[in-house]
């Protein structure tokens, strides 16, 4: 599912709201996620998942290419933890 699916869905079960208004919502969702992670925030959506960031310090790898050595610089990552109730979802006994 990517983006226009997640609207067009929401827009099926809330049909009193405009397109354009679904769309601001679910842009300001992301935006606000997003904001968060730059802010080196968690985000955590109860029975869901939290969002969160981890840091990668600088290190030497190899280029796979002709086999020498590169520095790799750091980096910040987003991570995503599963909440136990997806995991649940995804996980039936």
């Amino acid at each position: 599912m990517n983006k226009s699916d997640l609207i067009k869905s929401i827009l099926k079960s809330n049909s009193k709201y405009k397109i354009s208004e679904i769309e601001n919502i679910v842009d300001l969702f992301f935006r606000e996620i997003q904001k968060a992670l730059t802010e080196e925030k968690r985000v955590e959506i109860r029975g869901f998942g939290s969002f969160y960031t981890k840091k990668r310090e600088k290190r030497i790898g190899i280029n796979p290419q002709n086999g020498k050595n590169i520095e790799i610089e750091k980096k910040v990552h987003p991570k995503f933890k599963m909440g136990k109730i997806l995991f649940k979802k995804l996980n039936p006994k």
